[in-house]
């Protein structure tokens, strides 16, 4: 089964391909005396029920943005949009459904003779329009519940084609530079194997099975895993990191390897594969689960950045391993915790400025040589109110970094790095995803941004997973929700107001 991943360079960065992005090369000039109305300009005040769908769950060759709204309520919804030029303007929406459902179009307050979204994926004609120029609104109305839509155009331009708008997807800053097949994956990690100064990667299968490619999309090797146990380690992310511990200008590949019977943390030769050195992964003997296998690279001693730390939950079991790059242990640290308590993630990193890195797991802090610092677990003993993502950033203004984490069911917390102390706290229903920057103007920062999920109730027909992004400024006060409810499809970005745009990606590549 294969997929398409996409790798796109710019001010923003992407966690899902859209489908049917541009083809590489820079963005054509706007469209004389038009107007692009994408589907996800609806999403502020999307109402209860409507459902927010990909070209993957429309079984579509593409959709705008890859991303259209499925009407599941009757509610309206209206967004007020710019015309450049006054005119007569054709009206073009491109939506799906079947004989029983459909839509409307008002502009202004001139409602389509047309229906839309009854039958296949179509790009329709839905009449003529004089409009002044200036603010105008458009307006989805009378909903026969269940059709998509994912763009309207107005446009002077009266045989304009959906090939036309297509190169118009996805904000101006975003250019997609290379469209890799991979197998179907649940991680990715980025490195140069070959050493050409040019990035390679290495796509990991859910069942560990790793497949490590040149920058050109060349596969140049694949270790797959076996068939023992499979559904047990394809229930969360495969670890893998890619490093150039032998300073040669190659990176090397670690990830899990089973031999002979036994898992193995490996170092692997990145252009062929071949093991250069292997230790057993700590772990107890088999069998047991797979919650959190996880690698990171770590400073644990003077000189560059060479060491590797791994965090292993195996349940009710929590060993935190570091090595040396010849793969000699340093210290272990374990805890004996429920599942996830400990959250999904290690991460190697210096909170007290002394060149070296202190070592967070969870609502654990360790120390260099794997003495403990700190630990929330009076806070969160809890193991369902684990940290599921983690930033840091000055976020009180004293110059050191402070621990920003996201914690399911109890929300917020940010704590003073080397103390553990609560700077401030809130909630944003299940805190899932987190991001930290300066994202809105006039707003104290740097900002906040929780991806919180809502679940539905089980055996209704609310939607199973909802989310919302939540704003808080740098001291913890709400400033805004985005949606204004809860959409279907967890929020990866948005529209800032300021100098970024929020997007709760996973953090760096040097954790897996």
């Amino acid at each position: 089964m294969k997929k398409l991943a996409v790798l796109a360079v710019a001010l923003r960065c992407f966690v899902g391909p859209p489908a049917g992005a541009q083809t590489p090369g820079a963005r054509p000039a706007p469209l004389p005396a038009t107007v692009i109305v994408p589907a996800s300009d609806f999403i502020q005040e999307i109402p209860k029920g409507n459902i927010i769908a990909d070209a993957g769950g429309l079984k579509a060759p593409w959709i705008f943005n890859n991303t259209a709204l499925v009407l599941k309520s009757k509610t309206n919804m209206q967004v007020r949009v710019q015309v450049p030029e006054a005119g007569r303007y054709t009206l073009y929406v491109r939506s799906q459904g079947e004989k029983n459902t459909g839509f409307k179009v008002a502009i202004n307050d001139k409602v389509t003779a047309e229906t839309f979204g009854r039958g296949p994926l179509s790009w329709q004609v839905g009449g003529t329009f004089e409009l002044p120029a200036g603010p105008a609104y458009v307006k989805l109305t009378r909903i026969d519940m269940s059709a998509a839509v994912d763009v309207l155009v107005l446009s002077k331009n009266a045989s304009l084609k959906e090939e036309d708008v297509r190169p118009y997807q996805l904000p101006e800053d975003v250019q997609l530079l290379k469209q890799y097949t991979i197998p179907r994956s649940n991680a990715v990690k980025f490195g140069d194997v070959d050493g050409d100064g040019r990035t390679d990667f290495m796509a990991l299968e859910p069942d560990f099975s790793a497949h490590v490619f040149n920058n050109a999309g060349k596969e140049l090797w694949a270790y797959k895993a076996p068939t023992e146990y499979v559904k047990e380690r394809s229930e969360f992310e495969a670890p893998g990191v890619l490093w150039d511990f032998d300073h040669n200008g190659r990176a090397e590949v670690v990830h899990w390897r089973f031999i002979e019977g036994q898992e193995w943390l490996v170092v692997a030769d990145g252009r062929s594969g071949k093991i250069l050195r292997k230790t057993a992964w700590p772990t107890q003997p088999l069998p047991h689960v797979y919650n959190n296998f996880r690698l990171a690279i770590a400073h644990l001693h003077a000189g560059p950045a060479n060491d590797l730390v791994a965090y292993t939950d195996m349940g009710g079991t929590q060993n935190v391993t570091a090595y040396s790059a010849d793969l000699k242990q340093l210290w272990q640290h374990t805890e004996h915790r429920k599942k996830d308590n400990l959250g999904h993630y290690v991460y190697p990193v210096d909170l007290n400025a002394d060149g070296l890195d202190e070592v967070l797991v969870g609502s654990l802090l360790l120390d260099t040589k794997g003495q403990q610092i700190w630990n929330r677990f009076d806070l969160l003993p809890d193991n369902h109110d684990h940290a599921d993502s983690y930033k840091f950033s000055d976020l009180n203004g004293d110059g050191r970094l402070d621990i920003a984490t996201a914690n399911s069911e109890t929300g917020v917390f940010v704590y003073d790095g080397m103390t553990g102390n609560i700077i401030w706290q809130n909630t944003a229903e299940h805190s899932q995803q987190l991001a930290v920057g300066n994202f809105l103007k006039g707003v104290a920062g740097p900002q906040v941004v929780i991806g919180g999920r809502t679940y539905g109730t089980r055996g209704t027909d609310e939607p199973g997973l909802s989310s919302q992004l939540y704003w808080f400024d740098n001291g913890g006060n709400l400033v805004k929700k985005w949606p204004g409810n809860p959409s279907t499809a967890t929020p990866t970005s948005c529209a800032a107001t300021g100098a970024a745009t929020a997007l709760p990606c996973s953090s760096g590549t040097n954790s897996a």
